[in-house]
């Protein structure tokens, strides 16, 4: 009851509120330090000690010397200086030390040490100031009021501290309360153990204004101090917080296009997915694979390439619908997810508006960079409700766009699985035939136009698998050369071309045909070398049959290796001339012996004059330049008469034989030359 009388009737109301005031807001930024001080390491932990000891000093000791002026004395009262700003410092350093015990690892040590001496602090500030209060009356202590408040202290800052280092840390209220009771509790428990009655003859009682004035004076500094503590910690918490921010979109997006990344696409990809689930949200995800990039980097460089790309980001931002994601997931591929598409027209028009907007040429460093893209789209749900499903489905539709062309899109099929479900055994299947040696040679026998005898015959590979029998070349060959392994075929296939043809006449040449794979590799000059010397075949019969699709990549490459192999004595044919788009040039720069007309001119002979007249002026080129011309895919005895009228050289095809094993190449040999002589 004492404290409450106290409280009640022995202090000016109002400067209460003040100190109160001051209390409340002193407690909620000085508990906000003190979590702080505790999550910090290092000397982090220090800087933001001694912010809190300052703040929560500061704001302990007005509180104090707030509620103090407000004691109706009804003497006169005066202040010792030192032991004021004494009193101050006890606070300060007290509260400091007893946060640096509060880190402990031991929570026992933390809360009792910690906690303690931070309640011993406020009680030690507190009986200071009382006695730098000088009262001129006659002054009365009771101790178990000053015992009680030290009690009161130090219990409650050590439930503040505990209350800090829970694992599961209370909300700030609780904290606040504690240690808003600590202040208060301590202060008016020791004020009600603190008496002073005026001695006879002395005048009475300090100016109330005066020290109105003084608390409000105190309020305002401290509340200063108190204020340079949490402005402290909220622009320390901006700071932080936008370098959170820098460091997500770092984290978060392509330094080079500024696009989202592989980390930023595969999040977005699975919390649509779990969209998708719970709401039935559909979306289309579109996966862009750049066409010819490579070639970019090769010629203009690789910094003009990285420009390139920008503007390729650039295109794709503009394609896409505003809130789309747009992500850089490799060095020259791309994803779009298009959120909310629910049917196949609108991501079709995305992926078409992509498609047209990459075909455009880039102008970049005063170059021009002809690209393109292919995208394969699939949609959810209807084509899978995970991303690795999409992925996959997405995936499996790139690749048929790229494989139908380039520079166009897909939407996946089921039946595109089965294509590379086919395909993927199919891979597997031809590692096995080549670690097998399962291929065979297979000779077409090339005839004179005009007296149809045998000169020689075009060597064919041939893949008759165990597992799926006889695969057609066209479909085995473009994947032996995605696998790396159509070097290691053609050098056998040419090896065994050049030991068969040994056995045949010596007038009789074999062609061998080279893929633009094995015509850009350096050791093919070697290759072909050590084929004829292990043989024994002269090598001006043998000739080397390439397409004008060979010479695309890099003819100075394909020239050097061409030259190469013309200083063999090996002859060089150019197969399905006339489909290209430079024949003329690859005829004047390049070493070539032989012209070879494509199938698709013969096979519209002789009825269609636009073929005719184009056989025509091949035949007649070639005459004129010297070189042999072959006309290949004859099948009909019409098609050979009119070949032969035109001076066409030679000429193969089913009409003559199909392709056949070497014993049956030897035996229709046989077979011609015993008829002649018959």
């Amino acid at each position: 009851m004492r404290v409450v009388t106290c409280l009640l009737y022995e202090h000016d109301p109002w400067i209460v509120l003040l100190a109160a005031l001051m209390c409340l807001c002193g407690s909620i930024v000085s508990v906000t330090l003190f979590r702080r001080t505790l999550n910090e390491a290092g000397t982090s932990r220090l800087h933001w000690c001694f912010l809190s000891a300052v703040t929560a000093g500061a704001a302990i000791w007005a509180t104090h010397f707030i509620a103090m002026l407000g004691y109706r004395a009804e003497v006169p009262v005066e202040f010792d200086g030192p032991l004021t700003i004494g009193s101050a410092l006890i606070a300060v350093g007290g509260i400091a030390i007893g946060l640096i015990a509060a880190t402990a690892k031991s929570r026992g040590i933390a809360v009792v040490i910690g906690g303690g001496v931070i309640g011993l602090s406020i009680a030690a500030m507190h009986y200071t100031g009382m006695f730098a209060y000088r009262a001129e009356g006659i002054v009365e202590w009771r101790p178990s009021y000053v015992i009680s408040s030290l009690f009161v202290a130090s219990g409650l800052s050590m439930a503040l501290i505990y209350s800090l280092r829970m694992e599961t840390a209370p909300k700030q209220i609780l904290p606040c309360v504690l240690m808003v009771l600590a202040i208060v509790g301590l202060h008016f428990t020791g004020m009600a153990g603190f008496s002073v009655a005026p001695i006879p003859g002395v005048s009475h009682g300090a100016d109330s204004a005066t020290f109105t004035a003084v608390a409000l004076a105190i309020a305002m500094v401290a509340l200063l101090i108190v204020g340079t503590g949490i402005s402290t910690y909220l622009v320390e918490g901006r700071t932080q917080s936008n370098s959170r921010d820098q460091l997500a979109h770092i984290a978060m997006h392509d330094a080079l296009t500024g696009l989202g990344n592989r980390h930023n696409f595969s999040q977005t990809l699975e919390s649509e997915c779990g969209k998708l689930q719970r709401y039935g949200r559909p979306f289309a995800l579109l996966m862009i694979d750049l066409d010819r990039f490579k070639p970019i980097n090769d010629t203009l460089g690789h910094p003009t390439g990285d420009l390139v790309l920008q503007r390729v980001a650039a295109r794709l931002r503009h394609a896409v619908r505003e809130g789309d994601l747009v992500a850089r997931i490799g060095g020259d591929e791309f994803a779009i997810i298009a959120f909310g598409i629910a049917n196949g027209q609108e991501a079709a028009a995305i992926a078409a508006r992509v498609v047209e907007l990459l075909a455009r040429p880039f102008i970049v460093a005063g170059s021009v960079a002809d690209l393109g893209g292919s995208v394969g789209v699939a949609l959810a749900p209807q084509h899978g409700v995970s991303g690795e499903e999409l992925i996959q489905r997405a995936d499996v539709a790139l690749y048929s766009a790229k494989r139908d062309g380039k520079n166009r899109f897909c939407q996946f099929e089921p039946a595109m699985m089965d294509a590379m479900q086919r395909r993927r055994y199919l891979e597997i299947d031809l590692r096995r035939a080549c670690a097998r040696d399962e291929f065979e040679v297979f000779y077409q026998p090339i005839i004179d136009s005009q007296s149809g005898e045998i000169t020689g015959a075009e060597a064919l590979l041939r893949w008759n698998s165990s597992e799926r029998g006889d695969v057609s070349p066209a479909e085995f060959i473009p994947i032996a050369e995605e696998l790396g392994l159509v070097s290691r075929i053609g050098a056998n296939v040419l090896q065994q071309a050049c030991r068969d043809a040994t056995t045949w006449p010596d007038h009789f040449d074999v062609a061998v045909n080279v893929s633009p794979v094995q015509l850009l590799d350096p050791r093919l000059p070697q290759i072909v070398a050590q084929a004829l010397r292990e043989s024994g075949l002269r090598a001006d019969r043998l000739e080397l049959e390439i397409t004008e699709t060979a010479l695309l990549g890099d003819d100075e490459a394909a020239l050097r290796t061409l030259t190469s192999l013309h200083e063999l004595g090996v002859r060089i044919s150019l197969d399905d001339f006339g489909t290209g788009y430079s024949s003329l040039s690859y005829l004047h720069r390049f070493p070539i012996s032989r012209i070879k007309i494509d199938r698709s001119f013969i096979c519209k002979l002789p009825e269609d004059p636009g073929s005719a007249s184009i056989v025509r002026a091949i035949a007649q080129l070639g005459e004129s330049l010297d070189m042999k011309v072959t006309a290949e895919g004859i099948e009909t005895s019409e098609q050979l008469s009119f070949i032969a009228q035109q001076g066409c050289d030679h000429v193969q095809g089913f009409l003559i034989s199909r392709p056949i094993p070497v014993a049956d190449f030897l035996a229709l040999v046989r077979a011609r030359i015993g008829a002649v002589a018959a």
